[in-house]
């Protein structure tokens, strides 16, 4: 018969096999839901303010902290058992605006060189992109280091381990599909 006893540290301890089981892990989902809820209501609109004030943008502001509430509650077993579970969520924030400044200045300086930032794929393009993952995925790594990367069948081989027969037969099996699929 299986002993349990509640350490002080809140802990239950299986005392004849020396498991040891956090009791947050018991916490049900409900529970957990029930506290995000309450964190959610008692922090959403402080963390607007802190984004507003770091961006000047509330659209931005509000985005900021609707991710910072995403990745909160993706952590929220571990994070409920900080100290200050809401300093944890204005770091993330902090993390977050600070990873969109670099973002913006780096396009800002891409933009200042010339580069031609992408623009929205085409619909031939995301045709062609639906095409290659409906394909084996040995064809399309065939196909996307052949065409877009420009190696030989021989080396594609010899990245993929295979025979270059091999690799030829993918080429034009996948070819053939992609043709099929979307005649080009």
């Amino acid at each position: 018969m299986e002993e349990y006893a509640l350490t002080e540290e809140g802990i239950i301890e299986d005392s004849e096999e020396g498991i040891i089981e956090d009791l947050h892990a018991s916490v049900s989902l409900e529970a957990q839901k029930g506290e995000f809820a309450r964190f959610f209501a008692d922090c959403h609109s402080s963390l607007v303010g802190q984004a507003y004030l770091l961006t000047g943008d509330l659209q931005e502001a509000q985005d900021l902290a609707q991710e910072t509430l995403v990745q909160t509650w993706r952590n929220w077993a571990k994070v409920r058992d900080y100290d200050d579970p809401a300093a944890w969520a204005r770091h993330v924030l902090h993390n977050f605006a600070v990873s969109r400044w670099r973002r913006a200045a780096l396009r800002r300086r891409l933009q200042d060189r010339g580069v031609i930032l992408a623009s929205a794929p085409s619909e031939a393009h995301l045709e062609l992109l639906a095409a290659l993952r409906r394909l084996p995925i040995n064809q399309r790594k065939a196909i996307v280091l052949h065409d877009i990367v420009g190696l030989t069948a021989e080396e594609i081989a010899t990245e993929m381990k295979a025979q270059t027969s091999t690799v030829r037969t993918w080429l034009h099996r996948g070819h053939g599909r992609l043709k099929k699929e979307i005649g080009s």
